[in-house]
């Protein structure tokens, strides 16, 4: 499995693509695959943070630490809900 470099990849245009980008890398920092500049695991949930805005094109300024905290915290519990019914509709689907 290979990862795209932060660098490298393209930066999202719309609001969904941003929140998808930043679920991306902030899953990449949980299961500790996400990589700094210097190839070294980043394992500071603030570094992992300003990455994922970053890689996003989005910008820290005039938000508060809280404020992002929150905001990752909503993007990924959107994410992990819709998972288990992607599940629950496939089993159905199945049966």
């Amino acid at each position: 499995m290979t990862i795209e470099s932060h660098e490298d990849a393209a930066m999202p245009e719309n609001k969904k693509a941003k929140q998808t980008k930043i679920a991306k890398v902030m899953r990449e920092f949980k299961s500790g695959t996400l990589m700094g500049s210097d190839k070294k695991p980043i394992t500071n949930r603030k570094q992992a943070i300003a990455v994922a805005l970053s890689s996003a094109g989005m910008s820290m300024a005039g938000k508060s630490d809280a404020y992002w905290d929150g905001y990752v915290l909503t993007i990924m519990g959107e994410e992990e809900e819709e998972g288990p019914e992607e599940m629950e509709d496939s089993e159905e689907g199945k049966a």
